[in-house]
């Protein structure tokens, strides 16, 4: 079985009180590529999730993690 890519961006980004403009702007990517992060239609750069990262304030594990993946694993 495949697994895919998943992602908390969208989750986080509400938490953060950003809209996808926002985010898009402080990332330097365009509202359309964080609507198809959101919406698991696109994996981004190692450059990008990094700047992703660090503009939500969490650690890149957290917002992305291959499919059927143990959450536990995800945390540590």
């Amino acid at each position: 079985m495949k697994h895919g890519v998943r992602n908390a961006v969208k989750a986080i980004r509400k938490e953060k009180r950003l809209t996808q403009d926002q985010l898009a702007e402080k990332v330097l990517v365009t509202r359309q590529t964080i609507i198809a992060i959101e919406k698991q239609r696109y994996e981004p750069s190692i450059g990008t999730t990094l700047k992703l990262a660090k503009v939500l304030g969490c650690p890149v594990e957290k917002l992305f993690w291959i499919e059927g993946e143990d959450c536990h694993e995800r945390n540590a």
